[in-house]
């Protein structure tokens, strides 16, 4: 019987918990959500992920006969700490800090964290006592009064920082912002800093932007390119293991062209920004980078264009109608990183019919992921699966499956 979401999580958690006991580094660590086994040897936790997804997907029945005989390994990160691209901060009632696990509602007040560089989180809280200091009241997450809502850290590999605010409606507290904007950009790498505006009662750590200080981007070096990402635009969050994972999925590209020949047209469906695009870019006569959210669409075509490179077209639009308007025969080759929902059963008919010879398929949830994939074997024969410990010291794995068309 295939395994549900919370089922996943527990064999996760209980196979890293039965790991050699160490001691943490964060003061934090029994209680914060953002870890849950940094008390455990890293070695462990990355053992237990890999015997999690072979189980996984061994109790999908219909899928096993399908896929390799080799076990499923995972790929650790170089470095399981200081390791986000994005941290997103809580503030209320007079708290700074993550949600305590399995508790929604409280927050644990952190002094430090180790999930980014001890600078940014120094200027990350710096912030919010600032914040403070100039009247702006946290936002009360019962009674949904208050302002200001999430400090959002993003950070580069070369430790510059995009600092963000997150707040309800509060037109009033505009000069706030605008000295709370100086502190920000005072703050040692810090490059620009954004007001972003969620006035709905939906916890959200995203915004409409209000307005901005300093550089509306930062440049995240992705390989051999840097790329331009917003407050709002979707990064993968492990700054160490993210070239590994580039060069992975090129290697996988390479592989399915004729020798001495570039693959004509390779589709990078949920592109983002064009990190993938661009990594494949000198591998294919013509890239087609897909993504529904304008704002990243926008940035993929800027990154192409910054680079010179014009083989990269950037399409702001949904992946579904995108296939859907597209003939057969016209993506040799996709490689798609859909959000955690996966592709979904209508994308994966679009694929079927459209039969490019190579899928690579990058998953942030593998549960969807064998979904999906349940659909894709009609036609397909999965030759390759690879974990990635994008999340060190939680129970989040990635799944990187390559298939090829049957013959």
């Amino acid at each position: 019987m295939r395994m549900r979401s919370k089922e996943f999580r527990s064999l996760v958690t209980s196979l890293a918990r039965a790991g050699e006991e160490q001691e943490p580094r964060c003061p934090h660590t029994t209680m914060c959500g953002g870890c849950a086994f940094q008390d455990r040897r890293y070695s462990d936790q990355v053992a237990a992920k890999a015997e999690a997804l072979n189980r996984l997907f061994a109790s999908a029945e219909q899928l096993a006969p399908c896929l390799p005989a080799q076990p499923l390994e995972v790929v650790a990160s170089p470095d399981p700490y200081a390791y986000r691209t994005r941290m997103d901060y809580v503030a209320t009632k007079g708290r700074f800090g993550l949600r305590a696990r399995g508790k929604f509602n409280y927050i644990v007040e952190l002094e430090t964290c180790h999930l980014i560089p001890p600078a940014a989180f120094a200027a990350a809280k710096t912030i919010w006592i600032s914040a403070t200091e100039l009247g702006l009241p946290d936002y009360n997450l019962r009674t949904h009064e208050g302002f200001l809502r999430y400090v959002v850290v993003r950070r580069s590999p070369s430790d510059t920082l995009l600092l963000a605010v997150v707040t309800a409606e509060g037109a009033q507290y505009e000069p706030a912002m605008h000295a709370l904007a100086q502190i920000a950009l005072a703050q040692p790498g810090v490059v620009g800093f954004h007001w972003l505006l969620n006035a709905s009662r939906t916890d959200l750590s995203f915004g409409t932007p209000v307005r901005s200080w300093g550089s509306e981007t930062l440049l995240m070096r992705a390989g051999a390119t840097e790329l331009a990402i917003g407050p709002n635009t979707f990064f993968q969050n492990n700054v160490h293991l993210l070239e590994r994972l580039l060069d992975d999925v090129r290697d996988a590209v390479i592989a399915a062209a004729v020798p001495g020949q570039a693959l004509p047209t390779v589709g990078d469906l949920y592109g983002g920004v064009g990190t993938l695009a661009l990594h494949l870019a000198s591998h294919a006569a013509n890239v087609m980078c897909v993504e529904a959210v304008a704002e990243s669409a926008v940035l993929a075509a800027r990154n192409a264009e910054a680079h010179g490179v014009t083989n990269v077209q950037a399409f702001a639009q949904e992946v579904l109608p995108f296939l859907q308007s597209s003939e057969a025969s016209q993506l040799d080759l996709v490689v798609a990183d859909p959000p955690r929902t996966g592709l979904g059963p209508e994308v994966c008919a679009e694929l079927l019919r459209l039969a490019p010879a190579r899928i690579v398929y990058v998953s942030c949830n593998p549960l969807t992921q064998i979904e999906d994939l349940q659909v894709l074997t009609r036609r397909y024969r999965v030759e390759r699966m690879q974990g990635y410990d994008m999340f060190p010291h939680t129970p989040h794995v990635e799944t990187m499956a390559i298939l090829d068309l049957s013959a």
